[in-house]
């Protein structure tokens, strides 16, 4: 059972990185500038004057611009604070980081060193467990899981030892995977599964990026919530509703698309950038004709990446999307197709509803107590 929600878009976010040590050797210039004040970005030339796109427009507007000063810290409360609050609420939600390879996704979703830096998925983590903590009508049960899409198959991050696994389909549980789910029951619990997942995630070095992310990544955290019984609000248990929420928050890591003219890759590295760009361009195509209409068909089929995630991309789910962008001329064609991604993604509408779990006793005593 859900109640219905209200349609809203998806928040479209830019994040610019600093040119890295390689840029910057390279004596690249920046050819990008952020406008947060306006929440724009504009291409200029070398001389720093703004240069019109193929269609004459010279600026690129989303609901967030965070420039090369930005920390993780605001790129989270900006971007995602809101949606990760409401998964406690039993909103479904979805947060993607999106770019070309070396943009800064990874860092942006995990952070960096050792965890002296946060990314999304610690600060969410966080927040979820404050708003758990000043939630005292409610008892809540927290589970994780960590997938990742490597070669267009499914490894399950948390036991890394099992085959590959498969997508199933069932009428009530929809699209799924039978992975592994850890209850967890504090932050640092949380913490430890993302970082053994992490460090069995493929990576290797590109002449782009020392470590670069060769997979998608999926880390889930499922929120289930029962009111509890709370003297002064409930008189008997009787009063107790025992609906359940369930909700999903989906943090997604997605490898950054490449071009061989940049990293260089050759035999089995080529091999996984081909796998890699022809699922992004499935979420492309996915987003294209979620944006051209809702009668249309929607094939989610082309990628494990769609169909894992279909859940969300069909709409019940609220969605933020940070693109990761360099400033940097040699890639001035990369960065422009990451922002047009980002533009065609904001126009799509969600309508993310509260899930409820109501078996046949629970409804009887709601009915009972509406009676």
């Amino acid at each position: 059972m859900a109640d219905a929600g209200e349609e809203r878009g998806v928040i479209v976010a830019i994040r610019m990185r600093p040119l890295n040590e390689r840029e910057r050797a390279g004596e690249q210039a920046k050819v990008w500038r952020c406008l947060p004040a306006y929440n724009s970005i504009t291409q200029t030339s070398l001389s720093g004057q703004p240069l019109p796109d193929a269609k004459g427009s010279t600026f690129f507007t989303y609901d967030r611009i965070f420039d090369e000063g930005c920390s993780n810290d605001e790129v989270y409360a900006g971007a995602a604070r809101d949606l990760v609050q409401s998964v406690v609420r039993g909103l479904n939600g979805t947060i993607f980081a999106y770019g070309q390879t070396s943009s800064g996704k990874t860092f942006t979703m995990q952070g960096a060193r050792g965890g002296e830096v946060q990314g999304i998925a610690h600060k969410a983590t966080a927040d979820i467990f404050a708003v758990i903590g000043n939630t005292a009508q409610r008892d809540f049960l927290l589970r994780v899981s960590y997938l990742e899409i490597y070669n267009e198959e499914i490894r399950d991050l948390l036991n890394p030892d099992t085959p590959k696994l498969q997508l199933r389909e069932d009428p009530r549980k929809g699209v799924y995977v039978d992975s592994r789910e850890e209850i967890v029951t504090d932050f640092e619990t949380v913490i430890r599964a993302l970082r053994f997942g992490e460090r069995q995630r493929h990576v290797d070095a590109t002449a782009m990026n020392e470590r670069s992310s060769r997979s998608h990544t999926i880390f889930r955290m499922v929120v289930e919530s029962k009111e509890r019984f709370t003297p002064g609000v409930h008189e008997t248990e009787a009063d107790v509703d025992d609906a359940v929420l369930v909700a999903t928050l989906n943090l997604v890591d997605l490898a950054g698309s490449e071009s061989v003219r940049h990293t260089g890759a050759t035999g089995a590295r080529q091999k996984e950038g081909g796998k890699i760009n022809q699922s992004l361009l499935s979420l492309s195509r996915v987003i294209q004709v979620r944006v051209t209409s809702d009668n249309v068909h929607v094939n989610y089929r082309d990628s494990k990446l769609t169909r894992i995630l279909q859940p969300s991309l069909s709409g019940n789910a609220s969605m933020a999307i940070v693109a990761c962008v360099t400033p940097a001329e040699a890639y001035t064609e990369e960065t422009r197709s990451t922002l047009q991604f980002a533009q065609r993604a904001k126009l799509i509408k969600t309508r993310a509803v509260v899930n409820e779990v109501l078996d046949e006793r629970a409804q009887l005593k709601r009915l009972k107590r509406e009676l």
